[in-house]
């Protein structure tokens, strides 16, 4: 395993543990310990692989799954859910609840929709503000409508799709790949929804093929067209178990402090080669952002 690859590694089982452990102390020495690194290094390649300081991830976080749970419940009890998600005090979980989106806990709980939002529709009470980019788009590209013949799948296990027994993703590449009207264009995944945390068993995922224009594929009856437009891409070398690292800083590091926005279409990810294509060759994904200017 490459260098880059056993660091995204211990972020991953980093991550994970933030996860698991929301409504606890949740302290960056404890947390770096756990992914076997040095708080040092651990506070560095954090903020690198995942696109914000681990102190704010998890004021984030927090903040989000509070608001998730006024929002779904108008009779919360407000002191419960701060403790819930790991405030001390009421005081505390209103003063970051307030400056995160706008309004009082007790305001939001009657009326989330006057709540300051986020940039991912999906994920509207996600609001990200990194104090400096650390991912870069390769450029901004216009594409010409496409054709995108795909199946379903769905779930995330630790932040990766297909982790599943019966989601040979590989398996069901090379058939489409060796059928009679194999794709012209590329191989890719999009995301019809955003995953909700690192564990989101319902999450759906499209995977298949991107044609210039539809054919009879037998391989499946599901098409989508792409509208043509802009793309923000991004590029994502290495393991494909780790490209949620990279959709992280993306969506929370990227696009908060870009002069773009996201427009209505799917964002999806295209493999390029695999190792099996060429030997000891880094895998590379691109991804492709739909935006506008803001």
């Amino acid at each position: 395993m490459q260098t880059q690859d056993r660091n995204r590694t211990k972020i991953a089982k980093a991550a994970l543990y933030i996860e698991e452990n929301l409504s606890g102390s949740l302290r960056a020495f404890d947390i770096a310990n756990h992914a076997n690194l040095s708080p040092f290094h651990f506070q560095r390649l954090f903020c690198a692989y995942m696109g914000e300081p681990v102190s704010q991830y998890i004021v984030v976080r927090r903040l989000e799954a509070a608001a998730l749970e006024l929002a779904r419940n108008s009779s919360a009890n407000i002191l419960q859910v701060a403790l819930d998600y790991g405030f001390q005090t009421h005081s505390a979980f209103s003063r970051a609840f307030g400056k995160q989106f706008g309004v009082s806990p007790s305001a939001f709980r009657n009326n989330p929709d006057a709540a300051r939002k986020g940039v991912d529709q999906d994920r509207r009470f996600l609001i990200s503000a990194p104090p400096s980019k650390t991912i870069e788009a390769v450029g901004i590209a216009e594409l010409e409508s496409f054709d995108f013949l795909y199946r379903q799948s769905s779930g995330t296990q630790e932040g990766q799709f297909f982790r599943h027994d019966d989601q040979n993703i590989a398996l069901q590449f090379s058939s489409l790949l060796t059928s009679p009207q194999p794709p012209d264009l590329f191989l890719m995944s999009c995301f019809p929804s955003t995953p909700q945390k690192l564990n989101d068993g319902d999450v759906p995922i499209w995977f298949g093929g991107a044609f210039s224009a539809s054919v009879e594929n037998n391989w499946s009856k599901e098409w989508h067209k792409f509208s043509a437009g802009s793309w923000a891409v991004f590029e994502h070398w290495g393991e494909y178990e780790f490209l949620y690292q990279t959709w992280n800083q993306i969506y929370r590091n990227w696009l908060p402090k870009s002069d773009h926005v996201l427009r209505d279409e799917l964002p999806f990810e295209a493999y390029l080669y695999s190792g099996s294509e060429r030997a000891g060759a880094a895998q590379l994904t691109h991804i492709y952002i739909p935006v506008k200017k803001a």
